[in-house]
């Protein structure tokens, strides 16, 4: 892990991360750049995408950033190493690139409604609606074949970085695509049309 540090006006940022992620810092100290300097004060909080960064003054004029700690529990616990966080914003701004799309970003504490044991399952597949109410991701995941079920259970998007990792990449489309997945592989990703936008990419 490295830090990285930033001096804004008179404040030191200091961020930690791995050193593969710097991209993803320095568009992090750039959006920083860009909030007002009276606002950049001990408790300050930023949403950027899935996740929350805080700014901690460790001591004057020296601003530790953080991140709610997905390894654990994040409406309680909080770590400075940012690395998970970046990485999770880095494979969704890659996918939304590949795809070519304009995202919608989902937080971290946002629901995903699930069908039961469908992530026991080989085949199965994702679909976002944008008919919500604010907390709900608007996300459904259910198997590809028989999904006749009427048992559901709701988990938040962070749990999967533990349970089904290889989901996270596509949780920043937009309403109205849907996802196909076999095993940990995309097999398809269908817009708004019904139109499968994946062939390409692949």
């Amino acid at each position: 892990m490295k830090k990285f540090e930033k001096v804004l006006m008179d404040k030191t940022i200091i961020v930690s991360a791995e050193k593969e992620l710097e991209p993803q810092i320095e568009s992090l100290f750039a959006i920083l750049e860009k909030v007002d300097r009276n606002k950049l004060i001990h408790g300050f909080s930023l949403q950027v995408g899935w996740s929350v960064y805080y700014l901690h003054e460790r001591e004057t004029g020296n601003f530790i950033l953080t991140t709610p700690d997905y390894t654990r529990n994040p409406f309680e616990d909080i770590t400075e190493d940012l690395t998970l966080a970046l990485w999770v914003q880095l494979e969704q701004g890659h996918f939304l690139r590949k795809m070519n799309v304009n995202g919608l970003s989902i937080k971290f504490s946002d629901k995903i409604i699930l069908s039961k044991g469908v992530l026991e399952l080989e085949k199965i597949f994702l679909q976002r609606n944008g008919d919500v109410e604010k907390g709900d991701s608007g996300w459904y995941i259910g198997p590809v074949e028989d999904d006749n079920t009427t048992d559901f259970y709701a988990l938040y998007a962070y749990q999967l970085l533990k349970i089904k990792p290889e989901i996270i990449q596509v949780l920043a489309l937009p309403n109205d695509y849907m996802v196909v997945f076999e095993g940990k592989e995309i097999k398809a990703v269908l817009n708004e049309n019904d139109v499968d936008v994946y062939i390409g990419s692949k």
